[in-house]
């Protein structure tokens, strides 16, 4: 990292130079601002490219509207139509996103090249550097964060100059002085809030502008936050900007772009009462530049965006067409059913009445009221009762639970069903019939099992009459006997 920031050092201490050469004022600050437009020049095709990704999710809203109102109460399914279609449209969602963070890394990078002026612009060691502030004495804060940037600029004092020469020989061709100076505002020194304090330290004029300038950087880059939600809108929804009025419900994006409107500038600022004035240049050009970047994004974009959005306009016509043939043919299938049920096709067996008693909780056995007709274990809040693991399962109870797992089961498959046909969904609807009919069809066979066991069970007992009939009368005639 220290490499590459020297290299980026490197060049602008030679913009620098080539300018102070001219005898131009300002010349620290005229390098910053052609190291920002240069910045912003390179990184130009990708934010012109986040921008194009943006403009293409903006495009799918109409779309993306649809399939939640179609399926918002079915959130797990609303995201995954969510994602097929960004799959569809070889959208990557974050990707808008991304080329706004750019900046941030270089503002750092930038940050860290001001701070320490002789390591990364003049290529000085740390060590160097450190024996380099001691020569200097008291010229130089050596406890401040910014020592380095005093002394750069002390470096024109020809007494401090020779001293720091004298302490590190090997390093004496590397020492020039830096001038910060822009309309008399030294550009290496951090603006302060309480800016009448600093009246004797860089005079009134340099104090007040210190004051101003993150002010002015703050309400230019507001500015340009504002401009660019206007552009956005302006080549998304053209009507409202010439009514000039919001869209009811504004989108979850929208939202946020607000935040970020208010949020960033106030960042900003915060930045520009945190580190040297130099960076306030940078951010102001930045903001600047990005404006006009902007402007030139909209203008080749716009038409390209309304044929974007005739295409998803047909798209989503031929969507609600598919959509309707699909809630045609459900309610074919549904009218079909019908018919045939009419007609007395596919008619379900009729099941055995099942035998039922008021209250199950006062069983014991097959003797249904043996605690009492109104016996509730519940009354108090129930007791966990304890069980045998030595003990006979009670099939009767096993059995009354698989039949309510199998109602519930089979409640939550129609609810889904009577969902997927309001939706219009005919592979969820084919999908869940088939699961509906094999549903019906276990409960026809534990049905069947069921007869099938009181079958068996009623000729067992009537075997085992016969067999005590039988033994009767194999006693009576040794009783006459």
């Amino acid at each position: 990292m220290t490499t590459i920031l020297q290299g980026i050092g490197w060049f602008l201490f030679k913009v620098y130079e080539f300018f102070e050469n001219l005898g131009l004022p300002g010349a620290y600050a005229l390098a910053l601002v052609v190291f920002t437009i240069l910045v912003k020049t390179v990184l130009y095709p990708l934010s012109y490219m986040g921008k194009k990704s943006m403009m293409r999710t903006t495009a799918l809203q109409g779309r993306m509207r649809r399939l939640e109102a179609q399926y918002g109460k079915n959130r797990q399914k609303y995201q995954e139509e969510v994602a097929k279609l960004y799959a569809e449209e070889n959208i990557n969602p974050m990707s808008g996103c991304l080329w706004s963070l750019l900046p941030l890394p270089i503002l750092m990078g930038l940050y860290s090249i001001i701070r320490r002026p002789m390591l990364y612009m003049l290529r000085i060691p740390a060590d160097a550097i450190k024996t380099a502030i001691d020569a200097a004495g008291a010229a130089v804060n050596a406890n401040s964060a910014y020592a380095e940037i005093e002394l750069a600029g002390k470096l024109a004092n020809t007494e401090v100059f020779n001293q720091v020469a004298a302490a590190i020989p090997d390093y004496a061709d590397h020492l020039q002085p830096i001038n910060f100076n822009m309309f008399g505002i030294d550009l290496g020194h951090t603006p302060k809030l309480a800016f009448w304090k600093s009246f004797d330290e860089v005079g009134v004029w340099c104090a007040i502008g210190l004051f101003l300038i993150p002010l002015v950087v703050t309400l230019f880059n507001f500015l340009y936050t504002r401009y660019s939600m206007k552009s956005n809108q302006a080549l998304t929804n053209p009507e409202a900007v010439k009514k000039n009025k919001k869209e009811v419900g504004a989108s979850s994006t929208e939202r946020s772009s607000n935040m970020m409107m208010w949020m960033m500038p106030l960042m900003y600022l915060w930045f520009g009462y945190s580190m040297p004035a130099g960076m306030c240049i940078y951010m102001l050009v930045n903001a600047l530049v990005q404006m006009g970047q902007d402007a030139i994004s909209v203008r080749l974009m716009r038409k390209s965006f309304q044929e974007m959005l005739a295409e998803q306009e047909r798209k989503e016509k031929a969507a609600k067409e598919a959509q309707a043939a699909r809630k045609a043919e459900i309610a074919a299938r549904r009218a079909a059913e019908q018919e045939a049920a009419k007609n007395g096709k596919g008619k379900k067996g009729k099941k055995k009445p099942v035998k039922k008693v008021t209250n199950t909780n006062g069983r014991i056995g097959i003797r249904a009221y043996a605690l009492g007709r109104d016996y509730d274990p519940n009354r108090y809040g129930g007791v966990t009762e304890y069980k045998d693991p030595q003990a006979l399962i009670d099939e009767q109870a096993l059995e009354e639970a698989l039949k309510s797992k199998r109602h519930r089961k089979a409640e939550a498959v129609e609810k889904a069903l009577a969902e997927a046909e309001e939706q219009g969904d005919l592979d969820s609807v084919i999908a869940l019939e088939e699961q509906q009919a094999a549903l019906e069809a276990a409960e026809e066979e534990a049905a069947a099992a069921e007869e099938s066991a009181e079958a068996a069970e009623e000729v067992t007992e009537e075997a085992s009459v016969e067999e005590k009939d039988a033994e009767e009368e194999s006693e009576k005639p040794s009783e006459n006997a």
